[in-house]
């Protein structure tokens, strides 16, 4: 007799991928599942800090894939005059004005106002796991610790939102 069924797996690893991109929403799914309070917690947290690992490195890939290929692309789409003005400005930038919608204010708000804390504090519940994890990789990526910092976050949250979901 297998220790875990096929079904039990199934679910396991749906509460995982849901913690790591959008960690709110975890609690809920492993209760409405049937996991106890440690499971909830240990599997919430477990799928938030692989999460934030994936993201966060992944983000530095796309972030030096940009940086390696962008006047290739400027070039390509826009002839030699545009990988000239590539050159001379060092960096891609669109000649369009950009449009904040409100998750954008929202990320550039808690930037300005908290700082690395903010950003730390907020990704689990308000950001998602793969925005806050590409803001900490382009902001913060110097700093040390930062994937520790992000990591007892998720844990921290992962204790109170387990624990706010059983007592509801």
């Amino acid at each position: 007799m297998a220790f875990f069924s096929t079904l039990s797996v199934i679910k396991l690893i749906q509460v995982l991928l849901i913690s790591g991109i959008k960690f709110l929403f975890a609690p809920i799914l492993a209760i409405g599942y049937g996991f106890s309070y440690i499971q909830t917690v240990g599997f919430t947290a477990i799928g938030g800090i692989l999460g934030i690992l994936f993201f966060y490195y992944f983000s530095k890939w796309l972030i030096r894939q940009y940086q390696k290929y962008c006047p290739r692309i400027v070039g390509y789409f826009g002839g030699k005059e545009a990988t000239v003005r590539w050159l001379e400005a060092n960096q891609c930038k669109k000649q369009n004005r950009k449009v904040f919608t409100r998750k954008n204010k929202l990320i550039i708000n808690i930037r300005k106002k908290y700082g690395l804390l903010g950003i730390v504090l907020f990704t689990p519940i308000l950001l998602s796991i793969p925005i806050g994890a590409f803001l900490a990789q382009k902001y913060y990526s110097k700093k040390s610790n930062i994937l520790f910092y992000m990591s007892l976050s998720v844990v921290l949250w992962s204790l109170f939102l387990s624990g706010f979901f059983f007592l509801k």
